[in-house]
């Protein structure tokens, strides 16, 4: 049995940064000798950078083990901030759905590459999802996403 299975059988951390869901790739062509060679990126400038940066340091902070091996499932909440216009002083300020843009999956996308090498080997490692939604932060709430990531035994 692996010594950090038995140590460590889940990854639980808070990143404080307002999600940011991956964009589309953009493809420029490239020459090379003389052929013509497609290659995708994400823009240098691009915010998604900074978001994925964040979930990086957030989780170095939490966890200085190896990457997890094995099948992984993972949850993710999304909490972003409250817009001006559901501010009040006097009334409370619950947690509310965020059902606007961005999508989920591409939120998803991002805290998975971000995580890349770091918590798992590769994300094609993460077989299932568990709880996974976006929500508007409460009144005394900072943005952010709360990250957990388990093993999974076999099936």
């Amino acid at each position: 049995m692996n010594l950090t299975r038995a140590i460590m059988p889940e990854i639980n951390f808070w990143a404080p940064a307002v999600p940011v869901a991956q964009p589309r790739q953009r493809t420029r062509v490239m020459r090379i000798g003389k052929r013509a060679v497609a290659q995708n990126y994400t823009p240098a400038d691009s915010p998604v950078n900074a978001f994925k940066a964040t979930v990086r340091a957030a989780f170095a902070q939490s966890y200085s083990g190896p990457p997890l091996d094995g099948p992984l499932t993972a949850s993710i909440s999304f909490l972003f901030p409250r817009p001006t216009a559901k501010q009040w002083t006097t009334k409370a300020m619950p947690r509310e759905w965020h059902d606007k843009k961005p999508d989920v999956d591409n939120l998803i996308k991002a805290v998975l590459d971000a995580l890349n090498g770091l918590a798992f080997q590769d994300d094609k490692q993460v077989v299932q999802l568990g709880m996974v939604q976006k929500l508007i932060c409460a009144g005394d709430e900072t943005p952010g996403v709360r990250i957990v990531i388990r093993r999974l035994g076999s099936y």
